[in-house]
């Protein structure tokens, strides 16, 4: 993701709207959150490291630290008004988080857990993505988790369009209509990068997961991952 990635372009909107704005867009937006924090429990032991890769304003690092009080979190995002929004979103847990402005190239610490909300659509090819989950697979400890939640979708076909179908009518049920809707697809279409969930799953695979998997899915919204093979994988 380059340093010009901005969420107010990207969406048209400023880093504090972001969390209204985005429940427009994206259906089950919590259920999401959960998902991700749901695999999490049990499998970062006391004091263990989550790195939120691509951060934004904080809500799945907020959701973690909430429900789980034992681990930190270092969050990771290369907008520095989303991190500003973020670290007060996350104040109650001072001393358990920490902000890093850093792109997904940047070297990442020794961890138990890497998550990602909505964000690893922003790395532009799937060689590029295979880097990444090769270097997180790298940082992880033994039996360490990576779980990403975004848009997985084919690039033509009735799987696509039935999808495409759903999300419009939830983005119509939150008042943006379908012309509205279409530009806002077209125009993500220039500056992000999606593939379909067996892609992503061989994307994880050859970086070295051996049993990447989907763990929930509404629409083209997906909670997907792997462990690392060690002491503590399933």
């Amino acid at each position: 993701m380059s340093d010009e990635h901005r969420v107010a372009a990207h969406l048209g909107v400023a880093a504090d709207d972001y969390d209204r704005t985005i429940r427009r867009f994206i259906p089950a937006y919590e259920q999401m959150l959960a998902t991700v924090v749901h695999w999490l429990d049990g499998r970062v032991p006391p004091g263990g490291l989550v790195v939120d890769l691509g951060a934004g304003t904080g809500s799945l690092s907020a959701a973690i630290l909430d429900a789980l009080p034992h681990v930190r979190v270092r969050l990771v995002d290369v907008d520095p008004n989303m991190l500003e929004v973020a670290a007060a979103r996350c104040a109650a847990h001072e001393g358990r988080f920490e902000l890093r402005r850093a792109r997904f190239e940047d070297e990442l610490p020794s961890c138990h857990a890497v998550v990602a909300s909505l964000a690893l659509h922003h790395v532009a090819s799937q060689d590029e993505k295979r880097d990444l989950y090769r270097a997180i697979n790298t940082a992880l400890e033994p039996g360490g988790l990576v779980a990403v939640a975004d848009a997985l979708v084919y690039d033509h076909g009735p799987e696509r369009d039935g999808m495409l179908r759903d999300l419009f009518v939830h983005m119509e049920d939150n008042g943006i209509g379908r012309e509205e809707a279409e530009a806002h697809l077209a125009q993500w279409a220039e500056e992000d990068f999606y593939v379909s969930l067996p892609d992503e799953l061989g994307l994880i695979r050859d970086a070295g997961f051996p049993r990447p998997d989907c763990f929930w899915r509404q629409g083209l919204i997906c909670v997907y991952g792997g462990f690392k093979d060690g002491a503590g994988s399933a």
